[in-house]
């Protein structure tokens, strides 16, 4: 699987909450890119002069993903040296539980946890530190384009019922949109 394009692809967002102080400003994403599975990544992986095959590789990441579900599913947060740690937090009631409560036997787990999420906290040092601001040093950065909104439904009056899309427009095209001019054909 070699990489085609090796730069971290960025589209600008415009904020349409009307209600935030941001409203009508443009946002950097991240451009949403094929999802590697785990059969991708062991292809990856083996293409990278490893001594092992892609069936070895996949036998050994799917042995390791199921016993991270099983562990976290204990409580135990799970550290894979290099890359970060997993951990297991509890989504719960938002107004607490009182103590009198507690004491009078209310408390259930399965009325106030309403989920468990499972936390990615990226650790690293050097070469390998992957924390936000030491890893956007490692990556390249590539203004694509705007995304857009786009109303898949115009007819449909319920907003209930109403379906999105986006549009992304490669950026050079749009500025020229929003200077009136006309973007030449790209012959694709």
């Amino acid at each position: 699987m070699a990489v085609k394009n090796p730069q971290f692809g960025i589209n600008l967002r415009k904020n349409d909450n009307q209600y935030n102080a941001g409203y009508g400003q443009y946002y950097p994403k991240a451009q949403e890119k094929e999802t590697i599975s785990l059969r991708g990544l062991c292809d990856h992986m083996a293409e990278h002069n490893s001594i092992y095959g892609r069936d070895i590789i996949e036998g050994v990441l799917t042995k390791m993903s199921g016993c991270i579900v099983e562990l976290l599913s204990q409580g135990n947060p799970v550290k894979i040296d290099g890359l970060g740690i997993f951990a297991p937090k509890v989504q719960a009631t938002k107004n607490g539980i009182s103590k009198e409560d507690i004491i009078a036997g209310k408390w259930n787990a399965a009325n106030y946890v309403h989920g468990i999420h499972i936390r990615f906290r990226p650790e690293g040092s050097g070469d390998e530190d992957i924390t936000s601001r030491s890893f956007k040093d490692q990556c390249s950065l590539s203004t694509y384009g705007i995304e857009e909104k786009i109303d898949l439904t115009p007819s449909e009056t319920d907003p209930a019922k109403k379906q999105w899309g986006k549009k992304i427009t490669p950026l050079a095209d749009w500025i020229l949109q929003q200077q009136g001019a006309t973007p030449a054909p790209s012959g694709d």
